[in-house]
């Protein structure tokens, strides 16, 4: 762990039970979100590593579907680690400014700017590469919600796998009967084929024996309004949660063999985040979007 110094950079305050909320001053910006400024069309997001536009994650039209596609390979190493965390991060104990405080190595690899930090539980299916059609983004409703003919011409992904909810979170609407379904996506750095089977079956065994290690991630929430259901066409609205695993490789893997709900520790960024709203939902956004979030953190 970094000393003390680089601890007091964090600006943290609590927003909600297990929902923290960090201002960044400074960062040097091994991670970062970059934004493509285009005349008269909406604005492109990528996930820079290292200097390098490794993602396309959407963009930050009000009316456009989530998608993520893989620029060049990441070419992260599962066996060495980006950033030294302390062990006490693995211990069961609640999400609270003084662990944040300790994520703070990982947060001096960030840009400035704003994060919010929270836990959740996701429940895996896949992993599903580009093309596979089991995969969300072969969904029949998906498809009609956001008015896509082929999910393959679209090129929604490209080259990477992906892991996404077994099944999506369920948020009611009952002042306008819409029905909202948030599906989770985990995207890895290392593929699978670069992961050590003994490490694999570490982690498989102390899940089995009812550890529940954390895996870290960078995340983003995307919720934009379709046209379709602006025109009151459709009566569901898919909004996204996101989240590329800056450590714990082997954990996803093993979680996913044992077939119990992986335990995700998120550092969410806003600038890679939008969050519109119904009409119905009033002009607080943030607020909205601060609720959002605590409602998933557990």
């Amino acid at each position: 762990m970094k000393s003390e110094t680089t601890a007091s950079k964090l600006d943290v305050s609590k927003l909600a039970d297990g929902l923290m909320k960090v201002k960044l001053g400074a960062g040097k910006g091994f991670f970062k979100v970059g934004i493509e400024k285009k005349h008269g069309e909406a604005n492109s997001v990528f996930l820079e590593i290292n200097g390098s536009r490794k993602f396309e994650i959407g963009n930050d039209c009000d009316t456009c579907h989530f998608w993520f596609k893989c620029l060049h390979e990441p070419r992260l190493s599962a066996q060495k680690k980006i950033a030294n965390l302390p062990k006490t991060i693995q211990l069961p104990r609640p999400v609270d400014e003084s662990m944040v405080q300790e994520l703070s190595p990982m947060f001096e690899l960030m840009e400035k700017g704003e994060y919010e930090v929270f836990e959740s539980a996701i429940h895996l299916a896949g992993p599903y590469d580009s093309e596979d059609e089991n995969s969300y983004f072969f969904n029949t409703e998906f498809m009609e919600l956001w008015d896509i003919q082929d999910p393959k011409e679209e090129g929604l992904l490209s080259g990477w796998e992906h892991y996404e909810c077994q099944r999506p979170r369920i948020f009611r609407h009952p002042e306008n009967n819409i029905m909202e379904k948030q599906f989770d996506m985990i995207i890895p750095l290392v593929p699978r084929a670069a992961l050590k089977e003994e490490y694999v079956k570490l982690y498989q065994s102390m899940i089995a024996n009812g550890d529940r290690p954390r895996i870290l991630l960078l995340g983003f929430y995307q919720r934009a309004i379709p046209e379709t259901v602006k025109r009151g066409q459709f009566k569901n609205l898919h909004s996204f949660f996101a989240g590329f695993v800056l450590d714990g490789h082997h954990k996803l893997a093993a979680y996913r063999r044992a077939g119990v709900p992986a335990k995700f520790l998120t550092i969410l960024s806003q600038k890679a985040s939008k969050y519109f709203l119904l009409k119905e939902e009033g002009a607080n956004q943030r607020q909205k979007f601060d609720e959002r979030l605590a409602s998933l953190a557990t």
